[in-house]
C-alpha cells in the first residue's frame, strides 16, 4: 500500500517538469513553437487554428493571401502550400479575415476557438472574395452527416454516463479490453482478478440489459472473467444507464449497457489487426459508395494451434464475430442489418493423465454461446417525427456432458456419475420506437415490443446418494431426469412525454405495459423524471421509476418449481448533480436509494446434506424477500482532444437483504464498500502515449459462489443454472480488501515496413495479494477430515485447519506486450 502511494506521489511530481510542444512537420510560416509544461498541456486555456486557402477555380493553393485574427490583430501570409497556422489563442469567438491583392473585398469568417483543441479548415475562395468552406482530416468525420443516423438526442431529463471506446481500449491493466475498462466507473462492478462480474449499484449481472446496436447481446466475457465477446475497436462508445431512466427499456431490467459500434469512415478501407498470441482479432470497415457503410469484426482462441501438437488433450477455445451494414435508402430513411455471435468451448474426453488413471471412461463437454441478427430501419418522416422499428433474432445455447465412470474391476458399470444438460432458447422480437414533437417544448414517445421465444431445457444426472464416510455401505444411485419445453411470450408498451415549461425546467413521465405468460401477470411501471439547470452550469436531477424482474424460468418449470410466482419489484430513488468546471472537465455525483420486493428466494439448509435425518435440504421457491441498496458516486473526468483524458470515481455501496420475513437483515456481497478508480493517459508526442490505472475495494460481504460465476448468459442461466443453489451455498465468497496500479506504454511505429502501435502493459505493479476468500460449510470440512484420516480421500488442496481459504488464482506482477496493426 505504502508504496501504491509513492507511486501516486511520484506522478504528481512529475506535473511541473517541461517539454517540447514541437510537431512531426513544420511549416515555414507557422507561429513560432513554445514550450508548455505537462499541466498546461492537460489544463489548457488556449486553442490553435489550422487552414489552408485554395482557389476555388483551378483548386491551387493560394499564395500570398493575408489571414488576420480581427480581435486580435495577428496576422500571417500563405507560402507556397496556401497553409497559416495559429496557436495559443484564448478561448472565445473570433473573426478570420481572409485578403488577397487580386481580390476587391476581404472575406470574414466566424470562428470558435475551445481548449485544448485544434480547429483545422479549408477555404476554397474565388476570384470574387467569396469562399466556399470545406472540412478535412478528422474534423470531417465529425461534422460530415453520418451514413447511419443514430438515435435521439439524449434529453435533459434522462441520465446516462458515455464513455469512448477508443478511450476504454487504452486504459492499463485492460489488455484493449473495453469491456474491462467499465470497471473504472464509479459502481460498475467489482474489481477483482478472478471474476468478471458487472453488478452495476448493486443489480446482478443477469439484470442488467445488454444490446449492441439495438441487438441483444447475450453476455459480456468469455468463461466469465477471460475477454470481451465483442471486438473492441468496433465500438464508437457505450452508454450505461444505471438507474431511474425512462419508459423506454422495459420487463428484467435495473440497468442498461448500450454499446453503438462504428458507423462512419473518414477513408474508402480501414481496419485494425491485433496480433495477439492468445486471442487475436480483426476489424475490418469500409464506405459502400457515398451512402452505404459496411464492417466486419472477428476473434478465435489461438491455444490449440500453438500447444495443441504437444499435448494430448485440447485446451478451451472460445471465438466470436460481429457484422454490420447500413445504408441511406433515401434521405429521410436508413436501413442497417448486423448479426453477431459469441461461442465458449471445452471438451476433454477420454482424458488420460496420471490423475485420472482410475478412470476408465472420462468425459468433460461444454458448449455455452449465443447469436443473434438484426434489421433496422430509421425514417426520419418529418423534422417532428421519427421511428425506429427493429426486428430482431437472439439464440441462446447451453450443452454439458459430464460423464466418469469407475474402474469396471471393482465397480458395476452403473455406478458413474453423469450429468447431461441441454437447452436451446430462441427469441424472436419486434420493437419499435416513436419520438413526436408536438410542440417545440413538447414531445411523445410511444413504443411497443413484442416477444416470442420457443425455449426447452433438458437435465439427466445419475449420481450416489446416502454417502456414509464412517461405514463401508456403498452408496445408492439415483437417476433424475427433468425436461421441460415452454413457448414464451411477451408483449410490453409504453408511453412517455417531455415536456419543458421553462428554459432552465424539464420533466418526464412515462408509464410502461408488461404482459409475460410465464407468470399470467401485466405490470404496470410509471417513471418520472426531473432536470433542473442553474445559473453556475449545474444541472440538478431528480427521477424515480419502478422497475420489475421475472422469475427465471427454472424456478417455475421445473420440477421443484413454483408456478404461482411472480415479478419482483424494485423501486429507483435517484438525485444527479452534473457540473461543467470548465469545457474539459466536468463533475458528477449521485446518490440513490433501490427498495426491493417480492424477490425470488428459497431456504437452503446445507448441514441437512450431511445429517442422517429426514431434514429438507431447501424449501420452496416463494415470493419472499425483501432488501435494499443504497449507495454515492462521485466521477470526476478530464479530457484534452487526444493528448489527455483522465477520471477520479469513487462508489459507495450498501446493500441488505432478507430471505424470508422471519429472517434478520443482512449484507448482501456490498458490506458498506468503498471502490476507487484513478486513470489517466497522456501523449506527450503524437506518437507516444503513457497511461497509469489505479483501483482500490475495501471488500464484499460473503455470499454464494452461485451469485459471482457468471460463465452463463442470463438467459440459459435462467433455463438451467450451472451451478445451483445448494452447490452455491456450500462454498460463500467474499473479496478481501483490493488495491492494484496498472502501467502502460505505447508507440506507433514502423515494422516490417507495415504502421504498428506497440504496447507494454506493466500488471499488478508493486504484486498486490488481493485474496480472494472461499468458505466451506462446517459439515463438510468435518466429513473431509474423517475420509482424509480413514484414508478414502488424498490430500485435500486447502488447509482445512482454517475456515477460510486463499484464492487459488492471482494475477501477479506481470509485463504483457503486445502489436497492433492499424491500415
Amino acid at each position: 500500500m505504502k508504496f501504491c502511494l509513492y507511486s501516486v506521489l511520484c506522478i504528481m511530481l512529475m506535473i511541473p517538469f517541461s517539454v517540447s510542444a514541437g510537431t512531426d512537420n513544420a511549416k515555414e510560416n507557422t507561429s513560432p513553437k513554445t514550450k508548455r509544461s505537462i499541466y498546461q498541456r492537460i489544463f489548457p486555456r488556449t486553442g490553435d487554428i489550422e487552414g489552408t486557402l485554395y482557389q476555388r477555380d483551378i483548386d491551387v493553393p493560394l499564395v500570398e493571401a493575408e489571414v488576420r485574427i480581427v480581435e486580435t490583430d495577428q496576422s500571417q501570409k500563405t507560402g507556397e502550400d496556401g497553409a497559416f497556422r495559429f496557436i495559443e489563442i484564448p478561448v472565445g469567438t473570433y473573426t478570420l479575415s481572409i485578403s488577397h491583392p487580386t481580390h476587391n473585398t476581404s472575406t470574414e469568417i466566424p470562428i470558435k476557438i475551445r481548449a485544448g483543441e485544434t480547429l483545422r479548415r479549408r477555404f476554397s475562395i474565388n476570384t470574387e472574395g467569396t469562399f466556399v468552406e470545406t472540412l478535412d482530416g478528422s474534423e470531417a468525420a465529425t461534422r460530415l452527416k453520418p451514413i447511419f443516423v443514430e438515435g435521439q438526442r439524449l434529453p435533459s431529463t434522462m441520465s446516462r454516463k458515455e464513455i469512448r471506446g477508443s478511450e476504454l481500449t487504452r486504459i492499463p491493466g485492460t489488455g484493449r479490453d473495453a469491456f474491462k475498462g467499465l470497471t473504472t466507473l464509479p459502481s460498475i462492478g467489482i474489481p477483482n482478478d478472478i471474476f468478471g462480474i458487472l453488478y452495476i449499484r448493486g443489480s446482478a449481472p443477469g439484470e442488467t440489459l445488454l444490446y449492441l446496436d439495438r441487438t441483444p447481446l447475450g453476455y459480456p466475457f468469455h468463461f466469465g472473467s477471460l475477454i470481451s465477446t465483442i471486438n473492441s475497436d468496433s465500438i464508437e462508445d457505450i452508454r450505461i444507464y444505471a438507474g431511474g431512466y425512462g419508459a423506454e427499456f422495459g420487463l428484467d431490467s435495473q440497468s442498461v449497457i448500450d454499446i453503438r459500434s462504428r458507423e462512419r469512415l473518414e477513408k474508402r478501407w480501414a481496419g485494425v489487426i491485433d496480433l495477439n498470441i492468445l486471442s487475436p482479432s480483426i476489424f475490418v470497415e469500409t464506405n459502400i459508395g457515398n451512402r452505404g457503410y459496411a464492417s466486419v469484426a472477428g476473434r478465435f482462441n489461438s491455444l490449440n494451434l500453438i500447444l495443441g501438437p504437444f499435448f494430448d488433450w485440447t485446451f478451451p477455445t472460445w471465438s466470436d464475430y460481429q457484422l454490420k451494414f447500413a445504408y441511406a435508402l433515401t434521405e429521410k430513411h436508413s436501413l442497417t442489418l448486423n448479426g453477431l455471435g459469441a461461442t465458449d468451448h471445452f471438451d476433454f474426453s477420454n482424458l488420460e493423465s496420471e490423475e485420472t488413471q482410475e478412470l476408465d471412461d472420462f468425459s468433460a463437454y461444454f458448449k455455452n454461446g449465443f447469436e443473434a441478427e438484426g434489421i433496422h430501419l430509421r425514417s426520419n418522416f418529418t423534422d417532428k417525427l421519427t421511428s425506429h422499428l427493429s426486428l430482431t433474432r437472439f439464440h441462446n445455447f447451453l450443452n454439458i456432458n459430464l460423464d466418469s465412470g469407475s474402474n469396471q474391476n471393482d465397480k458395476s458399470t452403473d455406478e458413474k456419475f453423469i450429468y447431461k444438460v441441454q437447452v436451446s432458447a430462441p427469441t424472436y422480437t419486434l420493437r419499435e420506437d416513436v419520438y413526436y414533437k408536438l410542440t417545440p417544448r413538447l414531445q411523445f414517445e410511444p413504443g411497443f415490443l413484442l416477444a416470442f421465444s420457443p425455449a426447452k431445457s433438458s437435465a439427466r444426472t445419475f449420481s450416489a446418494e446416502n454417502i456414509d464416510f464412517e461405514s463401508d455401505a456403498q452408496p445408492s444411485w439415483v437417476q433424475k431426469f427433468d425436461e421441460f419445453h415452454y413457448i414464451f411470450r411477451r408483449a410490453e408498451g409504453y408511453l412517455q412525454a417531455r415536456y419543458d415549461p421553462l428554459s432552465f425546467l424539464s420533466v418526464a413521465f412515462g408509464v410502461r405495459f408488461d404482459y409475460l405468460n410465464l407468470t399470467k401477470q401485466i405490470s404496470i411501471q410509471p417513471r418520472g423524471s426531473l432536470s433542473l439547470t442553474l445559473p453556475t452550469n449545474t444541472t440538478l436531477r431528480f427521477a424515480y421509476g419502478r422497475y420489475e424482474q421475472s422469475p427465471s424460468a427454472y424456478q417455475v418449470l421445473k420440477e421443484n418449481g413454483n408456478r404461482d410466482l411472480k415479478s419482483s419489484l424494485t423501486q429507483h430513488y435517484v438525485m444527479e448533480l452534473e457540473h461543467e468546471l470548465s469545457p474539459q472537465t466536468e463533475l458528477r455525483f449521485a446518490i440513490y436509494y433501490k427498495e426491493m420486493e417480492k424477490l425470488v428466494t428459497r431456504s437452503v439448509n446445507v448441514d441437512a446434506l450431511f445429517d442422517d435425518s429426514d431434514a429438507a435440504v431447501t424449501t420452496a421457491y416463494l415470493n419472499q424477500g425483501r432488501g435494499f441498496v443504497n449507495g454515492a458516486e462521485i466521477f470526476l473526468r478530464h479530457r484534452v482532444s487526444e493528448k489527455f483524458f483522465g477520471w477520479l470515481s469513487y462508489a459507495y455501496t450498501h446493500a441488505e437483504r432478507r430471505e424470508t420475513s422471519n429472517d434478520p437483515y443482512k449484507p448482501f456481497l456490498f458490506n458498506n464498500t468503498h471502490i476507487v478508480s484513478i486513470v489517466a493517459n497522456y501523449s506527450p508526442t503524437t506518437k507516444t502515449e503513457i497511461g497509469a490505472k489505479w483501483q482500490y475495494s475495501s471488500g464484499t460481504s460473503a455470499v454464494p459462489l452461485s451469485t459471482l460465476l457468471m460463465i452463463q448468459d442470463p438467459v440459459t442461466l435462467g433455463m438451467h443454472p450451472v451451478l445451483s443453489d445448494v452447490a452455491g451455498a456450500i462454498v460463500p465468497t467474499e473479496f478481501q480488501a483490493y488495491h492494484r496500479l496498472d502501467l502502460r506504454f505505447s508507440r506507433k511505429r514502423t515494422l516490417w515496413g507495415l504502421p504498428v502501435t506497440a504496447f507494454t502493459e506493466i500488471w499488478n505493479v508493486y504484486n498486490s495479494p488481493n485474496k480472494t476468500k472461499f468458505s466451506f460449510a462446517d459439515k463438510l470440512v468435518e466429513e473431509f477430515k474423517a475420509a482424509e484420516l480413514e484414508g478414502d480421500l488424498d490430500e485435500f488442496p486447502f488447509d482445512l485447519e482454517s475456515p477460510e481459504y486463499r484464492s487459488l488464482v492471482r494475477f501477479p506482477f506481470n509485463i504483457s506486450a503486445g502489436l497492433v496493426y492499424e491500415f
